[in-house]
């Protein structure tokens, strides 16, 4: 048996299926909420971190929904489904605001601060949608005059081109990303299912990472024996064991080790470092997780 999961770089074809039903149905919804929300939330940090959401919310159907269910072993193609349900999923995304900036109405606060109200027309978007010429050229006409702005000054041209390009890559590295973690899972090629994903209870902090890798591969049970779950993983550092189990009879484990620490405010976080991903496990050391 391998010490380490590889992921085989096969696929099933079915996953073209989920990925045009992603296009069809989830990518229009998800571009809808992050226009409006774009829209009609004037708060440029704010808007940071909803285009953070959005591109987890894409990675995340993409994973779930895409590699998942369409049995996607293969990271690099992961990868690439995911870029392009990023673009897709942006590209509904600028139809609809653009329909939102042709149907904006009256604007409401000052200067420094304000909204303007608009709903879009959804026949109108329908159209947009499949006339990307006449969407890319109303961005283009956007750009040159811009829609909203920093400190009363409105953002427009060079700047404005930086910072929708900045939204791009942000959208696009985590729905890229988080598919390319998906597709490196362990699969089981002989029961041609995903391996059973469980998360254990928090055990003790490891302090000697490297013997427990030892361990693991020498299937040494000594160390496991010693784990304890007397531990408050709300406050205490700790350890976090993944186990993968299939009906092949093959484990597969990753351990991360959470250290606690205070944030400048007083607040515990933990800092996270993965001792080993995805190693080989015999069934007797699996057992004793599962029992402890």
């Amino acid at each position: 048996m391998d010490k380490y999961y590889k992921p085989s770089g096969r696929f099933s074809l079915i996953f073209i299926l989920y990925f045009l039903l992603a296009t069809a149905i989830a990518f229009p919804i998800l571009g809808l909420i992050y226009a409006y929300c774009i829209w009609y939330i004037p708060f440029i940090y704010i808007n940071f971190f909803i285009t953070i959401g959005f591109g987890f919310l894409v990675g995340f159907v993409i994973s779930v929904f895409v590699i998942k269910k369409g049995k996607v072993r293969n990271p690099l193609l992961g990868c690439i489904i995911g870029l392009a349900g990023a673009f897709l999923a942006l590209y509904f995304h600028w139809a609809i605001w653009i329909d939102l900036v042709m149907n904006a109405g009256e604007s409401y606060g000052s200067n420094r601060i304000g909204i303007t109200v608009s709903n879009i027309q959804f026949l109108q978007v329908f159209s947009l949608i499949f006339r990307p010429d006449l969407v890319f050229e109303y961005i283009g006409q956007v750009n040159q005059y811009g829609t909203w702005g920093i400190r009363g000054a409105t953002v427009s041209g060079t700047f404005l081109w930086v910072i929708w390009a900045i939204e791009f890559v942000i959208v696009a590295a985590i729905s890229a990303f988080l598919p390319y973690l998906e597709a490196q899972k362990p699969f089981s090629e002989s029961t041609n299912s995903w391996y059973k994903e469980i998360t254990l209870p928090a055990f003790s902090y490891i302090e000697n990472q490297q013997q427990i890798i030892t361990d693991i591969l020498a299937g040494n049970r000594d160390n496991f024996d010693l784990l304890s779950k007397d531990v408050n993983s709300e406050t205490d550092s700790h350890s976090v064991f993944t186990l993968y189990k299939s009906k092949s009879g093959k484990n597969y484990l990753s351990i991360d080790n959470k250290t606690s620490k205070l944030d400048n405010k007083g607040n515990i976080k933990f800092d996270s470092n993965q001792i080993v991903e995805y190693i080989a496990v015999n069934n007797e050391l699996s057992k004793i997780l599962l029992d402890k």
